[in-house]
């Protein structure tokens, strides 16, 4: 039995993206931003992802079984236009045929979102039981659900309506600092440079209300959103800032309003009080569960150094957060919902992360030779030439094997750098023409990761946060954060044997122990896709080396 799941509509809903299963075992998964070239694919069906799950798993549209939707957007069709959506006119929204050329249709089938969110997290974790939290902006109604999961049964036991969202209420605080929608992560990476000295609301205890003649969901959220920055200047006595950063490119470099590092103590202190409510969140669920595995879903659960305090929690035993915790993610967690719910227990690997398509060398070299580069062809000689270019202080690009799913590059579409250099922070970030004050991971070897970090709780998936040890911030500066912490990737030679290779022969050869590790993506793009990506944004960019797949490109 094929199994599509599906994230994405016309309207309202971001991060499209598209998996299959067959059997109950994950095929393939992708996001739509990714074909596009649009970041969180706001508003689009994920035609592109359909289409490569289809091609990955060799199958035709008449081979597909079930599709399954992340939302309910039944509900969501309804609410915006006062009518019901038929199912046959939501089929051929998702699944034309004149896309999809087929002489039979599958069956489609809704998911709540965030049970979606909760079964992705569930299903993908290896737990047996799980208590499971999903927090985020909103689903069709609630912004945070408690679940606990045993086997194939998920049940819900506790909802917050929309007027306790965290997700809502850190994206105010976004909003207030000039960081804009969707760019959470720099709000978190900005308030480690700042104090707590603001007291928000206790957002569990004191809920907003939203504007009570609003209808849909879009209009609840915006209202509640509207109304938080509303607070938040009048805590703060601090007006929004809405004053854009710009990049200019006489001098190759974002000019960053000197203006937003005076919201770094808004930041701080709104990071204090998420964390403080998901701490709360967490004792509460694991009561109602008696279960100490934990597994965390939604856009919230992206919140790298809320997740480091969860982690450290006596009250959790395992930690797992689902690598695709935003909406993407959804398109996963719908399939396993209908999975589980037809008796078939959904199967994952370790490095089901690695799901998107892959380029054999074959291809690359037929691409290389179309336009025309000079290119050295590696052999055995691969990791030695990639460690010689990192000692040189040259900021590769790398490009190999399947592409990641999820937020975070994992070592496929990355770039990568030496971390001792202590200006390499600068270097990359102006490349990928980032915010100066923003940090910068590493990876690092499974044996390497109790050199370079305090904590034992690691992660594979760039998902926590963990203490650099003082010892060694002289060999790896370049990934020290200003409060001393860094959001480390431990890499297994059982999931990523490759990029496994590539940084133990750069420790072998220097003793550093990790390589800086970004996304490979430069300014406002999603990550690179396919080999013409890859190559548009180097020669686009001051990256001094391209690696795709066996071949290298110097400038």
């Amino acid at each position: 039995m094929y199994v599509l799941g599906v994230n994405g509509w016309d309207f309202d809903v971001h991060d499209a993206s598209a998996c299959l299963f067959y059997n109950g075992k994950l095929i393939a998964a992708a996001e739509e931003e990714r074909f596009i070239r649009q970041k969180k694919a706001l508003d689009k069906i994920p035609y592109n992802s359909i289409a490569y799950c289809l091609k990955e798993a060799e199958i035709t549209p008449n081979e597909v079984d079930h599709i399954v939707m992340g939302w309910d957007v039944e509900q969501l069709y309804f609410e915006k236009y006062s009518k019901k959506l038929n199912k046959d006119e939501c089929l051929e929204k998702i699944f034309p045929k004149r896309i999809f050329k087929r002489d039979k249709d599958p069956q489609i089938h809704m998911c709540s979102h965030h049970l979606a969110h909760a079964s992705g997290a569930f299903f993908s974790s290896g737990f047996n039981e799980a208590t499971i939290i999903v927090i985020d902006g909103s689903g069709e109604e609630e912004s945070i659900t408690i679940a606990k999961g045993k086997g194939n049964i998920i049940e819900v036991l506790e909802k917050y309506p929309l007027e306790h969202s965290l997700g809502i209420f850190y994206e105010a605080l976004t909003v207030f600092s000039g960081l804009g929608r969707h760019n959470e992560g720099k709000l978190m990476g900005l308030s480690s440079y700042g104090e707590e000295i603001f007291e928000f609301p206790d957002i569990l205890e004191n809920p907003l209300k939203p504007n009570k003649n609003t209808v849909s969901v879009n209009g609840k959220y915006f209202s509640v959103l509207k109304d938080w920055i509303k607070v938040i200047n009048s805590i703060t006595k601090i007006a929004p800032n809405y004053i854009k950063y710009e990049y200019n490119p006489l001098d190759s470099i974002l000019l960053m309003n000197s203006s937003v590092m005076e919201y770094k103590n808004i930041a701080a202190s709104g990071q204090a009080a998420l964390e403080r409510a998901i701490v709360k969140l967490v004792k509460k669920a694991i009561n109602l569960t008696g279960i100490d595995n934990l597994c965390l879903s939604g856009g919230v659960a992206l919140n790298c150094i809320a997740n480091r305090i969860i982690a450290d929690l006596p009250e959790v035993d395992s930690l797992y957060i689902q690598p695709g915790a935003s909406d993407s993610g959804v398109s996963i967690g719908a399939a396993t919902w209908f999975l589980a719910e037809n008796g078939i227990t959904p199967m994952f690997t370790e490095d089901h992360v690695y799901s998107g398509p892959e380029f054999p060398d074959s291809s690359i070299l037929n691409i290389l030779k179309k336009y025309n580069l000079s290119y050295i062809e590696l052999g055995s000689n691969k990791y030695d030439k990639c460690s010689e270019l990192l000692i040189q202080n040259k900021i590769i690009g790398r490009f190999s094997g399947k592409m990641e799913f999820g937020p975070r590059a994992l070592g496929n579409r990355s770039i990568i750098a030496n971390p001792q250099s202590s200006d390499m922070l600068n270097k990359v970030n102006t490349i990928k023409k980032r915010e100066q004050w923003r940090p910068l991971a590493p990876s690092i070897i499974d044996e390497n990761a109790s050199v370079v970090l305090e904590e034992k709780i690691n992660n594979p998936y760039m998902l926590l946060n963990s203490t650099v040890k003082k010892e060694v911030h002289h060999l790896v500066p370049a990934i020290v954060h200003v409060d001393g912490s860094t959001r480390a990737q431990v890499v297994t030679r059982d999931m990523n044997s490759d990029y496994y290779e590539t940084i133990y022969n750069f420790y072998q050869k220097t003793g550093i122990p990790a390589v800086m590790n970004t996304s490979f993506n430069v300014g406002k793009e999603p990550i690179i896709c396919n080999p013409s990506d890859a190559i548009r944004s180097f020669y686009g960019s001051e990256m001094d080396a391209l690696l795709l797949g066996s071949f290298l490109i110097l400038k």
